[in-house]
């Protein structure tokens, strides 16, 4: 048996990337680890969204280094954004990397290879052949996976085969995503199960800040049987909360139907079953009134939550950023969230110090930031990303500049959270718990994304219940069980 170990970078499409590959490798007999030691395969699952992400790739492959000098046999992948366009980098500079696959290489022939990589450790676990063999099968040719593909003429096979289980094959953005998850899903204590699924890859919006289309490709939907047949099979698999991912949700169209976002909503709502669907990330330019409207018919399903990404609240910095829309048409969009969603949380996406920002539009944000109230912010300091139209701008916005625009930024959020926060003491809101925090409290979640500590057994975990809220702080809300 292969054991496998999945680090992921990034935002919710990679984690759905990891969770298909996942299943796909588990349908060939491999079992998921907890922890990098316990792995024969370590697949690392890549960000290019900003520096900081590309930076901690080079720092775990540093930190890995030794449990390959100690196992030789042991493979270590690197797949997804930056595996596209530091292929060859990656495979000259580290010398214990097995394979890289970029996001816009082919899934069938990714998962051909993968195929044969877990065949290789089956054979050196079960026959004990000679580590310096296994190692030796690891690198040159072996390491190039078209060629070893062409030279081995190996095939998928034909049960397990992955396509619906790896829909999408990598698409990412800069959405609310962490900077580092790491997805095992396999652990001891109790948690509540999610699915992500991919329902785009690409983009075809090229803001000139985003490396996505160039590390994606151009944008591409999926049929929406094939969507709806996948939250059905994670439905039945025990899923509470389904994410749908896209760089782009609301452009989706599906490529045998025409049917459109709203649709794809309508259908995956109308799935029997108790379980919460949210979506990332939508564009401004995007949103009709049909996916608002989808939302409000059918809110025990679709979460009363839209993540709707600002990025600036400057009509000038928006239109350098090639975002399309301008501040007035994005507050107008706010309006309509507001009137057919009154009961919807509002996140947002923020960045600060972008090419040629003054200070007079950095207040700008700050003003839209005032008028809406949004629920939660995930601001950013502008990072610079070579092939992007926004590269050749230059960073002229000094470093110090932009590190006080932020902190200000986000302390007043911090102030607007709180107050938003608080208007929820006294009510009860319908939750789904998560897991047991560090805190020893229950951790659990609101359809309007707001985390909720309070006390309760773990036969909790993974059910809906009612708390009433008696206590709120700026990031998380504290309550007791009321189920009645």
């Amino acid at each position: 048996m292969v054991a496998v170990f999945f680090k992921t970078y990034g935002c919710q499409a990679n984690v759905a990337d990891s969770a298909g590959i996942n299943t796909f490798l588990q349908g060939l007999g491999c079992v998921s680890v907890d922890a990098e030691h316990k792995a024969d395969l370590i697949i690392i699952n890549t960000c290019a969204i900003r520096e900081k992400a590309e930076q901690k790739l080079y720092s775990y492959l540093g930190q890995i280094l030794p449990l390959k000098q100690a196992r030789t046999y042991l493979k270590v992948g690197i797949i997804g954004c930056v595996a596209s366009y530091r292929k060859k980098e990656m495979l000259k500079r580290f010398d214990h990397v097995s394979f890289v696959s970029g996001a816009r290489d082919d899934r069938g022939t990714f998962l051909t290879y993968l195929t044969d990589v877990v065949t290789q450790l089956h054979t050196a676990k079960q026959l004990f052949i000679d580590e310096g063999k296994v190692e030796k099968a690891s690198k040159g040719q072996d390491r190039d996976i078209k060629k070893v593909i062409a030279r081995k003429n190996l095939r998928l096979p034909k049960e397990g085969d992955g396509k619906t289980a790896a829909m999408g094959g990598m698409c990412g953005g800069d959405t609310s995503g962490t900077d580092d998850i790491i997805t095992s899903p396999q652990t001891k204590a109790p948690s509540v199960k999610r699915s992500f699924v991919n329902i785009t890859t690409g983009c075809n919006n090229y803001c000139t800040y985003c490396i996505v289309p160039f590390t994606r490709g151009r944008e591409e939907s999926f049929p929406l049987e094939d969507i709806v047949m996948r939250v059905e099979h994670d439905v039945q698999a025990g899923a509470k909360d389904i994410t749908l991912v896209g760089q782009n949700v609301n452009s989706y169209r599906c490529p045998k139907t025409d049917a459109g976002f709203a649709k794809l909503l309508e259908a995956v709502a109308l799935i029997p079953g108790e379980f919460w669907v949210r979506y990332i990330s939508p564009h401004p330019k995007d949103m009709t009134n049909d996916v608002l409207e989808a939302m409000a018919k059918y809110k025990d399903k679709l979460c009363g939550w839209c993540h709707f990404p600002l990025q600036a609240g400057s009509s000038r910095v928006l239109d350098l950023m090639e975002r399309t829309y301008t501040k007035e048409e994005y507050l107008n969009q706010i309006d309509q969230i507001r009137r057919i969603l009154p009961h919807a949380t509002i996140t947002t996406d923020i960045i600060v110090g972008f090419p040629g920002e003054t200070h007079e539009e950095y207040l700008e944000t700050r003003e839209v930031m005032e008028k809406v109230k949004f629920d939660l912010i995930y601001s950013f300091i502008y990072s610079p990303r070579k092939y992007t139209k926004a590269f050749k701008m230059g960073d002229p916005v000094p470093s110090d500049e932009k590190s006080e625009r932020l902190s200000g930024l986000q302390k007043r959020h911090k102030e607007i959270c709180l107050e938003r926060n608080s208007a929820y003491i006294g009510k009860k809101m319908r939750v789904l718990v998560e897991k047991r925090a560090t805190s020893g409290r229950l951790l659990a979640r609101s359809e309007g994304n707001h985390r909720i500590f309070f006390e309760g057994d773990d036969n909790l975990i993974g059910t809906f219940t009612q708390v009433a809220i008696t206590s709120a702080g700026p990031a998380d809300l504290r309550g007791e069980h009321d189920p009645s």
